[in-house]
């Protein structure tokens, strides 16, 4: 997770680590570099992917494949969870400061609320600067929090308004996205939805990190009635494979589409097949993953 040169401008390569032995490089230049409050951040530029998100190291986005990413974290949940007969549906986005996942769920008129929390205003200021792939902040729908969203999800009065979906859009469980994979945060989570609600997240990429698909699975599990993991293929992304999970409160399957609808990487029959998984991800990590983790 490093680059040869940090000046603006300069080619480099810059290399992300997925285990010791395993590195995805990319040759870019650095447009923008800062650290904020919460994390080191960094925007490049690739040739073929474009304008690239980097915080502590860690890929985030590319406006190449951003779409896959943000279409599935969405789509799957929110179309196979929800009931075709909700009218006004409201989301709790968690995070998502690229703003990727808050333009995916403004695309449905049937969404009427949209409460977004992030904890870095630095990041959604320097996306929608450098990247602009972002939703719309000023649509009448949108509340935007600048807050930490484990104390958010904690509070009595936002437990009070519950929603029909939280989509969790952070970074992997270090640095500040480590306390949105907390016990206590999916608990308060679940607080937060109403009866028939949904709750959704990226997991990790299993080919190299399956513990925490495994525990991330348990922890779920202890919580909600029924959880179910589903894939999408992101190169930029080291393993490609990367596991999602939404989780339903009333115990419903989230894997056949209630509404149709169509994206440039989600339709009916990717929401389908995105539910058939490898055989070693169900006998190795989910089988496994029994609700014992504290």
């Amino acid at each position: 997770m490093r680059a040869y040169d940090a000046t603006p401008n300069a080619l480099m390569w810059w290399y992300e680590t997925g285990t010791p032995d395993v590195t995805l490089g990319l040759r870019m230049r650095l447009l923008h570099h800062e650290r904020t409050p919460y994390q080191l951040l960094e925007i490049y530029e690739h040739p073929f992917f474009g304008r690239v998100l980097v915080l502590d190291g860690n890929l985030q986005v590319t406006q190449r494949d951003e779409f896959i990413y943000h279409e599935m974290l969405t789509h799957v949940p929110l179309l196979g969870a929800l009931p075709k007969t909700l009218q006004e549906a409201s989301v709790l986005i968690i995070g998502g400061g690229d703003g990727g996942t808050l333009r995916e769920v403004l695309r449905h008129n049937w969404v009427r609320r949209v409460v977004m929390v992030e904890i870095d205003p630095v990041v959604i200021q320097r996306c929608q600067e450098f990247l602009g792939f972002h939703g719309n902040y000023q649509d009448p729908r949108v509340t935007l929090h600048i807050t930490d969203a484990a104390r958010y999800v904690a509070r009595p009065e936002v437990q009070a308004q519950p929603f029909d979906a939280i989509l969790v859009d952070s970074t992997d469980p270090v640095g500040p996205g480590e306390v949105l994979f907390t016990p206590e945060f999916i608990r308060n989570a679940y607080a937060c939805l109403k009866p028939t609600g949904v709750f959704a997240r990226h997991l990790c990429m299993p080919l190299f990190d399956g513990p925490i698909l495994r525990e991330g699975v348990a922890r779920l599990r202890q919580v909600f009635p029924t959880v179910e993991v589903y894939q999408a293929t992101i190169f930029t992304y080291v393993g490609a494979q990367m596991a999602f999970v939404v989780c339903t409160k009333d115990g419903h399957s989230a894997k056949k589409p209630q509404r149709l609808w169509t994206g440039r990487y989600y339709n009916p029959d990717v929401h389908r097949a995105a539910f058939a998984l490898p055989t070693w991800w169900h006998t190795e990590l989910i089988a496994n993953a029994v609700a014992t983790t504290p």
